[in-house]
């Protein structure tokens, strides 16, 4: 990883909050993307599965708002774990608008050990970070969520 990737005031100049959010972010999921690379899966692509583990289905629309993608990104994501035979999709008979996904028996078992691992990352942070400051940046970062997700976004001349 290069100076670019990880000094959080890069040029001198005071970093944004959107700047720090997102090389938090880069930093905090580089190793556990690294593994998914391993098994041939795009980080959005374990957000579906992981999304999926545990459950008997899900419609594309609420696996969309559930893994924060657009739709046509959530179709992409979804054809190509298909093509991998990861999930598969059902059309209900009661409601032929909906198209539920589910996981396959491939993909249960390559979702099991991944969820090991990504639980394991979380341990590493935790570590990492410290027990206190994990904790506090898990109820900060829960604060700025809640408070963003009820706020409207501000008109073009409020920027």
């Amino acid at each position: 990883m290069d100076i670019a990737t990880t000094d959080p005031d890069p040029g001198g100049r005071a970093a944004s909050l959107l700047d720090l959010f997102a090389r938090a972010n880069h930093l905090l999921t580089a190793a556990f993307q690294e593994r998914l690379k391993e098994h041939g899966i795009a980080a959005t692509e374990w957000r579906v599965l992981a999304a999926l583990a545990g459950r008997d289905g899900a419609a594309m629309s609420e696996l969309a708002d559930e893994v924060l993608l657009k739709q046509p990104t959530l179709t992409k994501a979804v054809d190509r774990l298909e093509r991998a035979g990861l999930v598969e999709r059902h059309t209900p008979s009661a409601d032929r608008r909906r198209t539920l996904v589910h996981l396959t028996e491939r993909g249960r078992g390559l979702t099991v050990p991944l969820l090991a691992a990504a639980r394991q990352h979380e341990l590493w942070l935790d570590r990492i970070l410290g027990e206190e400051e994990s904790r506090d940046l898990r109820a900060a970062l829960t604060r700025v969520i809640e408070r963003l997700a009820f706020t409207p976004p501000p008109a073009r001349d409020e920027f």
